[in-house]
C-alpha cells in the first residue's frame, strides 16, 4: 500500500511539472515545425544529431520532459537517431551541471566528461538510425502507433485519471505547504 501511495502520490507530484511541460513544448513543436524536417534530417543525419547534442547539452531537460519532446520531433521527421542523441545528453547534462563539474574537478574532467556523453550519444544514435535503416522501420509511421492499439474510451479515461491525480495531489500539496507554492507577501 505504501508503494502505490508513493507511485500515485509524491512520485506523480515530483513529475507533473516536467511532464506537463514536456507535453506543451511537444505540442508546440508538431505545431510550429515544418513537415519537411524529413527531408533535411534524412539527408543530414549525423548533422542533425550534432543539432539535438548542441540543444541537449546546455539545456536543463529531465528525461520526463524530454521524452514528449524527442516523439514530436520524430513525428515531424527527425531521424530516431537524433532524437536519441536528444534523450541522452539532455537529461545527463546541463548548463548548472558543467559548472559544477568545473568548479568540483576542473576543466580537464568537464571536457572528459562532456566529450564521453557526446561520443556515447552519438555512438547510439548512429546505431539507431542504422538499425532503423536495416530493419526498414519508418519512425514517423511507428511512433504514435500504440494509439491504434487502445481504444478511444480507454485513452480518454487513462488521461481525465491522470488528470484528477496530479491536480489532487498539487492540491494536497498545496494545503499540506502553502508556502511552498506561494510567494512570500513584500
Amino acid at each position: 500500500m505504501a508503494g502505490v501511495k508513493y507511485a500515485y502520490g509524491e512520485l506523480l507530484t515530483d513529475i507533473a511539472t516536467p511532464f506537463i511541460i514536456g507535453i506543451f513544448i511537444a505540442g508546440i513543436i508538431t505545431f510550429f515545425f515544418p513537415d519537411d524536417l524529413t527531408v533535411w534530417a534524412n539527408d543530414h543525419q549525423f548533422l542533425s544529431m550534432l543539432a539535438m547534442l548542441a540543444a541537449g547539452i546546455p539545456m536543463y531537460v529531465c528525461a520526463t520532459s524530454s521524452t514528449p519532446i524527442a516523439a514530436a520531433l520524430i513525428l515531424k521527421g527527425l531521424n530516431p537517431g537524433a532524437a536519441l542523441v536528444f534523450l541522452l545528453a539532455g537529461p545527463a547534462t546541463n548548463a548548472a551541471t558543467i559548472a559544477i563539474v568545473k568548479n568540483i574537478f576542473n576543466t580537464r574532467a568537464l571536457v572528459i566528461y562532456l566529450s564521453m556523453i557526446a561520443t556515447c550519444s552519438l555512438a547510439m544514435g548512429t546505431f539507431v538510425d542504422w538499425l532503423y535503416s536495416f530493419l526498414g522501420i519508418k519512425a514517423q509511421v511507428v511512433v504514435g502507433q500504440a494509439s491504434e492499439l487502445i481504444p478511444h474510451q480507454v485513452q480518454l479515461a487513462a488521461a481525465l485519471i491522470l488528470t484528477t491525480l496530479i491536480l489532487y495531489n498539487w492540491f494536497i500539496n498545496l494545503k499540506q505547504n502553502p508556502k511552498h507554492f506561494h510567494s512570500p507577501s513584500h
